[in-house]
């Protein structure tokens, strides 16, 4: 629904943020089902693995058997790991990084030469995606533009946040303003206002007034011949 309303162009009515810092944002995102994490247990490395997560949301893990992970943060399920594994292992330090995402793509609508969607990978940043659709268009407001991102609730409920990005400021060399894209983002680089004002003048205004100075001087040629 967003995306379709976004390439109409209709106005978005929504409370935008400031760009998620990057450092440590997987740490944000909730584990959904099929996603592949990694756990490292130390001192006890034998009970590392690298599993994936089940349909019903589920991971084996040893010693500790069938863990629910879905909708759970991996700082979220790092703290029950650390409890369960405190029976078996002293002092416990666990580890949880999501090496592959179930769902790998995020899209650039709006003012980019090749919108659409693109396969995701971790550590993607915005000027990456813009750079996989051939740039921004001449006309593309680079201060304004916005990422959309679902978060999924503990209910199972997803809410979207919108995101504010100034690429205007990366682009004249502000790198830290290049932010880290998150699996399922939707951008949209807007048009800058004064274009879609110069295309009405252009589409209403300059063929009058073309046809006004025509009229004009075959009048005064006429005249001139009389």
């Amino acid at each position: 629904m967003l995306l379709s309303l976004l390439m109409l162009s209709a106005p978005l009515q929504v409370l935008a943020q400031e760009a998620v810092p990057a450092q440590g944002q997987d740490k944000e995102y909730p584990i959904t089902a099929g996603d592949a994490i990694s756990i490292n247990v130390f001192p006890a490395q034998e009970f590392s693995r690298d599993v994936t997560v089940q349909p019903d949301g589920s991971i084996e893990i040893p010693l500790l058997g069938s863990i629910t992970a879905q909708g759970l943060k991996p700082s979220e399920l790092e703290k029950i790991l650390t409890a369960k594994y405190s029976r078996y292992v002293a002092n416990p330090s666990i580890t949880i990084s999501v090496r592959r995402f179930s769902f790998n793509r995020v899209a650039i609508i709006g003012q980019a030469h090749a919108t659409g969607y693109y396969e995701y990978h971790e550590g993607m940043r915005l000027l990456d995606l813009v750079a996989e659709a051939g740039g921004l268009q001449d006309y593309a407001s680079t201060s304004k533009v916005r990422i959309y991102r679902k978060i999924p609730g503990s209910d199972g409920k997803a809410t979207e946040e919108v995101f504010k990005a100034n690429l205007e400021d990366v682009l004249n060399g502000d790198l830290n303003k290049n932010v880290l894209l998150a699996n399922g983002d939707i951008v949209y680089v807007p048009r800058k206002p004064y274009y879609a004002a110069g295309k009405w003048i252009t589409d209403n205004i300059v063929p009058w007034t073309t046809l006004f100075l025509f009229a004009l001087t075959a009048g005064i040629v006429v005249n001139k011949n009389r």
